[in-house]
């Protein structure tokens, strides 16, 4: 006779729950990874050119003007990463939070899957021990 345990499609649905939220939390950490980049990337190119600008004597009304554009934008560019990245803490979190719900609900049906083996693997120590005390009765009293 085989353990056969009574809920293990739910489990099953459960593990693979727990698969997709974690698949989730990756994407969504590679998305905050990226925009994070991004804004590290941005903020040391302002750094570079804002440097690069000390060096240089403004020539022209013109290239002070691109310059102030071109800084400005850059300080918008980094607002909206900002924004960005707080935006992506928070999926991160709420993901995570799912996953730790999935997790916890997996390890649940696991435990209850491990006491019900248990209590099968007694019910049948218990069975052979009383086949085998049958089976000394039977010969001691022959």
């Amino acid at each position: 006779m085989a353990f056969k345990f009574s809920l293990e499609s739910v489990l099953k649905v459960r593990k693979h729950e727990e698969k997709i939220q974690k698949q989730k939390l990756a994407t969504e950490l590679m998305k905050k990874k990226k925009i994070d980049d991004v804004k590290n990337e941005v903020q040391t190119k302002l750094k570079s050119y804002l440097n690069d600008d000390n060096i240089e004597e403004a020539q022209n009304i013109q290239k002070i003007q691109r310059h102030g554009r071109h800084i400005l934008q850059a300080h918008e560019l980094i607002q909206k990463l900002n924004s960005e990245s707080t935006e992506a803490e928070m999926l991160v979190s709420k993901v995570r939070e799912n996953l730790a719900s999935a997790h916890k609900n997996r390890h649940i049906l696991e435990k209850l899957k491990e006491v019900e083996q248990n209590g099968f693997t007694r019910k049948l120590q218990r069975d052979e021990q009383k086949t085998m005390d049958e089976i000394a009765t039977q010969s001691f009293s022959r």
